[in-house]
């Protein structure tokens, strides 16, 4: 066996990868978007998302772009069985069990052919398969595929596997450094894909075009629940705008079976439709057998500081373990990215929003601003970690011309004890000043709240978690929640039990995994 390095790239993943709109701020930014979620990058969150499921709020940090060695200049190394190299022509041959090994890219094939000078290469004589990170975000297998290093142009035929967040397949694959194109394409997620039957649920259509951060549009999709046909159109065009990770969900369209006992049985589906250069509108319902119709439609535009939204929502909360619904008309919402403070671990975010809310009787206009610090999570030790925050919000509501001041602080500490055991600490102090929420759907009911517990799990579908709120007011325990979670392939199944001197409640919940 021979070995020799020449230059090389593989990047059948670029196709996948949503980079930052290019009209963004010109100055590097870094968007941290693994603390992403508003139960970690903003722990002291007291206010509804104001997009649907999801915060576009990201975690930035300015001026510190990593400096990264162009892919082209990347050692490569190549083992094969027999390899001819002409440095005159630049041609390059690798025969019988080639693996081509670059960063974190592999790609292993019976043939490989190009020309370092020309910078283009293609497998022959029999498939190929591509792995990056070992396989954990891309792990693709093809007939014949083209890679110019050059101008990043892809071509591949027909290819199918794991490319994170999803499992694709396709005839004709392009790539040409700018946007992807897939022909005779089909889409399904890890938790629908069933690798000897069906997939819970797919998509499929005739041509799929990809846009980096921008968009997708498929013409003629089907919309498949195993093989019963849910739904086709002419075309669907899906935001990629405000993606994070390559999260964007492209079967959130099809209604989803949603189940709670408060609510009933019911379906969920949403999709956001970009308008013009940087906005997009969005839609999100739910229809519930006992709860009814409810919807949240509007308009967000993408500032390169932010996120602003104009939209009407019907949205739920709880006060006393009951479901409390509000009705936002025209709610204008301004929010500020979480921006790190120089090169410090501390983060500022702020936003401001007014609209017409009404509860039952309870009805008028409500303005809020609010702002608050917080920082990366700090390691106490392996697989610990505690995130402090601190904020001030002050709401303002014309149903009573009533003031709310509230500044607040708190932490969260998790740890995962074994690989089977996970525990938590959580505080939540909220210092109202004198008056609190006229309407129960933000009304805060224990001011000052300590939250600890633990998860077990059982077995690779089930775990069973334990949690205990405590009123430091009062100085007792307000209630404790005994959960047991199953997983149901492409559902979650919740079952909690909470116990409480006043009222003992049992409460089911099924909910969708990719939507």
């Amino acid at each position: 066996m021979r070995k020799q390095r020449i230059q090389w790239l593989v990047v059948a993943a670029s196709l996948f990868c949503l980079a930052q709109p290019a009209w963004a701020a010109s100055e590097p930014i870094v968007y941290q978007d693994v603390l992403d979620s508003v139960g970690e990058s903003y722990p002291g969150e007291l206010s509804m998302p104001s997009t649907p499921e999801r915060s576009n709020i990201r975690i930035v940090r300015r001026g510190k772009q990593a400096v990264t060695t162009p892919s082209e200049q990347l050692p490569t190394r190549i083992d094969a069985d027999k390899m001819m190299y002409n440095g005159t022509s630049g041609d390059v041959a690798a025969d019988g069990n080639v693996v081509v090994i670059q960063g974190n890219q592999t790609l292993l094939a019976n043939r490989i052919e190009g020309n370092t000078k020309t910078t283009e290469y293609h497998t022959a004589n029999g498939p190929y398969r591509y792995l990056e990170d070992g396989g954990r975000t891309k792990d693709l297998t093809g007939d014949v595929m083209t890679y110019r290093t050059s101008d990043r142009h892809f071509d591949a035929g027909h290819t199918q596997g794991w490319s994170d967040p999803y499992y694709i397949k396709g005839q004709n694959i392009t790539y040409n450094g700018e946007e992807g194109h897939i022909q005779k394409g089909m889409f399904t997620t890890k938790h629908a894909m069933a690798f000897k039957h069906t997939p819970d649920f797919r998509v499929e259509g005739e041509d799929i075009k990809i846009y980096p951060g921008d968009k997708v549009i498929i013409k003629k999709p089907s919309f498949y629940i195993k093989n019963f046909k849910l739904l086709s159109l002419p075309s669907y065009t899906k935001s990629l705008r405000g993606d994070k990770q390559s999260r964007v969900s492209i079967f959130s369209l099809i209604p989803t079976p949603i189940y709670n006992s408060d609510d009933g049985f019911g379906l969920h589906g949403s999709t956001d439709i970009p308008m013009g250069k940087h906005g997009e509108a969005y839609i999100d319902y739910r229809l519930y057998s006992k709860a009814g119709f409810k919807p949240k439609v509007g308009y967000r535009y993408y500032l390169p500081w932010g996120t602003a939204s104009l939209g009407y929502s019907k949205e739920s909360n709880e006060y006393n373990d009951e479901p409390v619904w509000i009705e936002k008309l025209g709610e204008l919402r301004i929010d500020t990215h979480a921006y790190h403070i120089s090169d410090t671990p501390f983060t500022i975010r702020g936003g401001a929003n007014i609209g017409y809310w009404k509860e039952g009787n309870v009805k008028g206009t409500h303005k809020q601003y609010y702002t608050e610090v917080s920082h990366d999570p700090l390691k106490l030790w392996e697989n610990a970690n505690i995130r402090l925050f601190t904020g001030y919000e002050r709401d303002y509501y014309s149903y009573d011309n009533s003031v709310r001041s509230m500044p607040y602080w708190g932490g969260r500490f998790s740890a995962k004890v074994s690989p089977r055991v996970d525990a938590w600490i959580t505080y939540n102090q909220r210092n109202i000043t004198y008056n609190n929420s006229p309407y129960l759907f933000d009304t805060t009911e224990i001011p000052k709240e300590l939250i600890y517990g633990g998860r077990l799990k059982l077995s690779r579908l089930d775990d069973i978690s334990v949690s205990v709120k405590n009123d430091i007011n009062k100085g007792e325990i307000d209630s404790v929640y005994y959960t047991w979670h199953r997983d149901l392939h492409s559902f979650d199944l919740y079952l909690t039990y909470k116990a409480h001197s006043d009222n003992n409640t049992w409460k089911i919940q099924v909910v969708g995994k990719d939507f």
